[in-house]
């Protein structure tokens, strides 16, 4: 049911010498349709009818919710790991209540946020069964092998609440049950350059770092030019909107005293239902190929190899000034922020530099991987924009390499070194 990898021929990306790489792979069995937002109002002519306790009724009634609670109304994803960066802020609190419970704090205003979200299935069985077995006629047919296969998500919060803006590998429908919704969609190149995305070796990766509410132009200078979103709009019950893969949105459930006239003061719930994207399963190829590195032979030459990969996959990215691409776009958006920086003065190794043999692995590695960002740029259409993807999979590449040759916890440092 997963589309396939196999050969087939593409035109070669030009490498930074100008030669050519003969070899490419295809991801197939879906097209890439998703290439902008797309709201679609009443996106289904009849939904149902469906209050906060209509919905929570539905649930078996000793089912346990783990709520987010916070002062805070902004909720994320987050995974803490011993091998990830240290987060300051720690961990959201999560309480245990019962559904019964959940309606009430939904409904009270007690000066917190809350927050929930989960696989329908797993936990109202019935509700999926009952009133929203039809949700894959949301997608186009050719989506619908690609579906998760949990199902779709139900999310709900009080209002105010809402999701920090961030983008997903997985395309993402929302179709909104009750109350209301705003949503604010930037795309991958706007993000990248704008929106202070925390590194992917955080346990926040892929959420903007930036307080929309209060927002630190100091700490993130590169917020302060940042354009107006390509979309910015409040869902209604039967509204819904298609996300692509590696768009940033931003969301806000309900009435906030700044919000589009049409916003209702009160609790959200949305339906959500995610597919496997195109970009993101030719990224796994870029993953794959580029990630590999002899540790052994390159012990003394860390930073070397750094700087020799990066500066060959942005060359080949045809991105002019790589120094200054990776000073403003992986360092100032991504590391300053959190001061990844200070855990040592020094590589020593970084003057030592690489043999002609070590130079030709490391680019011959990153040439591998260019059909693949060849296939992300090219198969996005006009309205699309397949070349923000693309630098934000390399972002997510030169993480990889530099995590995997010196830990997460210096990876900013590590890169810093690399550019002097």
């Amino acid at each position: 049911s997963f589309p396939r990898v196999s050969s087939s021929g593409v035109r070669p990306f030009s490498t930074a010498s100008g030669g050519r790489v003969r070899h490419s792979l295809r991801i197939e069995g879906t097209a890439m349709a998703w290439s902008v937002p797309q709201l679609v109002r009443r996106g289904r002519s009849v939904i149902p009818e469906s209050s906060i306790s209509d919905l929570l009724e539905l649930f078996p009634i000793d089912t346990c919710l783990n709520v987010k609670r916070g002062a805070s109304r902004f909720f994320m994803y987050e995974e803490h790991t011993p091998n990830k960066i240290k987060d300051a802020a720690g961990a959201a609190t999560t309480i245990a209540v019962t559904p019964c419970e959940f309606g009430a704090l939904l409904a009270e205003c007690d000066g917190s946020h809350y927050y929930w979200t989960a696989p329908m299935a797993s936990v109202a069985p019935d509700l999926l069964r009952e009133k929203f077995d039809w949700y894959s006629d949301l997608h186009d047919e050719s989506d619908r092998p690609l579906l998760d296969p949990r199902g779709p998500s139900l999310w709900m919060g009080t209002s105010g609440s809402g999701t920090q803006c961030h983008y997903d590998v997985a395309n993402n429908i929302i179709l909104q049950l009750h109350g209301t919704k705003r949503v604010r969609c930037y795309s991958p190149s706007l993000g990248l350059r704008h929106l202070h995305v925390f590194p992917d070796a955080h346990p926040r990766a892929r959420k903007s770092q930036v307080d929309f509410d209060d927002v630190d132009f100091g700490r993130f200078p590169h917020f302060e030019d940042c354009p107006a979103p390509s979309l910015d709009v409040v869902l209604g019950p039967g509204d819904m909107l298609k996300i692509p893969a590696f768009w940033f949105h931003h969301v806000e459930n309900g009435k906030l005293s700044y919000s589009n006239e049409n916003a209702i003061d009160g609790p959200s719930a949305s339906l959500n239902s995610f597919s496997l994207s195109k970009p993101m399963l030719v990224a796994q190829q870029i993953f794959k190929q580029g990630s590999r590195l002899g540790r052994g032979e390159l012990e003394d030459r860390i930073i070397s190899v750094l700087r020799a990969r990066g500066v060959r996959l942005l060359e080949n990215l045809n991105i002019n000034n790589p120094n200054e691409w990776i000073e403003r776009n992986l360092l100032e958006a991504r590391f300053t922020p959190i001061g990844n920086f200070d855990e040592r003065d020094t590589f020593q190794e970084n003057k030592v530099e690489l043999t002609k043999r070590q130079m030709d692995d490391a680019e011959a590695c990153v040439d591998g991987t260019m059909p693949y960002f060849e296939q992300i740029i090219t198969e996005q259409d006009e309205s699309g924009d397949g070349v923000g993807i693309a630098q934000l999979v390399a972002l997510h590449l030169m993480e990889l390499w530099a995590v995997k040759l010196v830990g997460a916890g210096a990876v900013g440092r590590a890169w810093r070194e690399a550019l002097v």
